[in-house]
């Protein structure tokens, strides 16, 4: 459904978005206060809204392209190469010049990143 919402800046949609969100996880058990605490102390919280041209609620298009964005990958998996007797996950560049190693669980500042087999 629907339903044209008030006029909001970016960030307090983020904002309000971020809220929804953690308060659903925390009610249905899938996170921990502990990772909201977490999470709210990235500079960067990974929560966009969308702020551009309106979808119109009969367009196809406009819900097929949102659907389409929703369920995009942020990263390639396609990239990814899990290494089990290391417990390590390489992630190659688009080019293939690069590439970055991590633990199969790491946090940092900014993401918290779990890969499993």
């Amino acid at each position: 459904m629907f339903r044209v919402a008030p006029l909001f800046g970016v960030k307090q949609l983020e904002e309000i978005f971020r809220y929804k969100v953690f308060k659903m996880l925390l009610k249905n058990e899938k996170i921990t206060e502990e990772l909201v605490q977490m999470v709210m102390g990235w500079r960067h919280s990974d929560f966009n809204v969308f702020c551009g041209p309106r979808i119109e609620p009969g367009s196809e298009d406009g819900r097929a392209n949102l659907a389409r964005y929703i369920i995009r990958a942020s990263f390639s998996q396609e990239r990814m190469t899990y290494v089990p007797e290391e417990s390590k996950v390489v992630y190659k560049s688009k080019d293939g010049k690069e590439e970055k190693i991590f633990d199969a669980l790491q946090t940092n500042t900014n993401h918290v990143v779990v890969f499993s087999s």
